[in-house]
């Protein structure tokens, strides 16, 4: 038969165990709160050597135009293999927001991540841009935003810079106004090297596809933005201001509705379709005017929109007319049609 323990044996015992414990507590509070630390420390680092910057984006977004290289430059320069494939996983990166990787990969792109700050309506981008040397971009593949707070998950694209113009002044108005997860502008005239040997929305293998293949999803809406000249718009019914598609003929809800926001506020749409100009859908988006009429701007050929397609993704293709582009008042209101019209459809 075992002794009976001392009560003063189990007191001492109790008593170290408690101590035991009470240290085990503090030492482990006192390791989180140094983890926590040194975490909120990496973040703070990381931060720290993003360049940051604030201002009017639309002002910044109009620098960009003004340093895209012209038409004939010959200064283009094509990216190879192993360039797409490393401005992917930067892109990736940067959309899964590794702000680390993205540090490291874009410097050795000759690029750089920038936090931008829009003054006026205090949303926060985070950017890829080309390095300037000196003064200029040495490849012309672009600059792409994101903005992690957004509210639409809709890619705004302005692929033709300077071709057509005034779109980078109205893709990035609709970015803002719609609050959109992104904006990816083109770096160079399409003509850049001859004619359309900087064209984005063709096979060429560009910096612009490959972030818009690493960004758009299923669930993620593209709204490109065009212009057309006044050639074009004599095979058109005369009050054509802008001719919305999807690049397959289908008249889709996205269309339907921009279509039908743009003719209530007196800029004139049609819509490339394949209907019958009998069909119910057709006399809605064109008055009874066969949608092949404007097969011209139909972006059948557009390598953004065939992507977008096949992963079931919806792409909308707007091309505007001279008076809708080249008036500031009517940017600034065709603008906010399309804006509304993307904020409508991500509720």
């Amino acid at each position: 038969m075992m002794k009976p323990i001392p009560r003063r044996k189990v007191c001492r015992f109790l008593a170290h165990r408690g101590i035991q414990l009470i240290v085990g507590i503090t030492s482990y509070s006192f390791l989180s709160c140094q983890a926590g630390k040194s975490l909120i420390s990496d973040n703070d680092a990381i931060e720290a050597k993003i360049l940051s910057e604030s201002g009017d984006f639309l002002d910044e977004v109009n620098r960009l135009k003004k340093l895209a290289l012209p038409a004939n430059s010959r200064l283009y320069q094509p990216p190879t293999f192993n360039e797409l494939k490393s401005f992917k996983l930067l892109a990736k990166d940067l959309l899964s927001q590794n702000l680390n990787e993205v540090l490291n990969r874009a410097n050795s792109l000759n690029y750089e991540l920038i936090k931008f700050i829009d003054t006026t309506t205090k949303q926060v981008f985070y950017g890829l841009r080309e390095k300037l040397k000196p003064g200029l971009p040495i490849r012309g593949w672009g600059s792409y935003f994101i903005n992690f707070s957004y509210q639409a998950n809709a890619l705004l694209e302005i692929p033709h810079i300077l071709f057509d113009e005034f779109s980078e002044d109205i893709g990035a108005q609709v970015f803002l106004i719609s609050v959109s997860r992104a904006l990816l502008i083109a770096g160079a005239h399409r003509n850049a090297n001859g004619i359309n040997t900087a064209d984005v929305c063709n096979p060429i293998n560009s910096i612009f596809q490959v972030v818009h293949k690493t960004w758009v999803s299923p669930n993620t809406k593209t709204w490109q933005i065009h212009g057309f000249g006044h050639a074009t718009k004599l095979s058109f019914p005369n009050n054509t201001m802008s001719v919305l598609s999807n690049g397959q003929g289908v008249v889709t809800n996205e269309i339907l509705d921009l279509s039908q926001r743009m003719k209530i506020r007196n800029f004139q749409a049609y819509t490339y379709n394949n209907l019958l100009p009998s069909n119910q859908i057709n006399q809605q988006a064109n008055q009874g005017i066969a949608g092949t009429t404007f097969l011209p701007l139909a972006a059948t050929h557009n390598i953004q929109g065939k992507y977008s397609h096949k992963i079931g993704a919806a792409f909308t293709h707007v091309e505007l007319d001279e008076s809708s582009r080249f008036n500031a008042q009517n940017r600034d209101e065709v603008a906010k049609i399309i804006a509304e019209s993307i904020q409508s459809l991500a509720k």
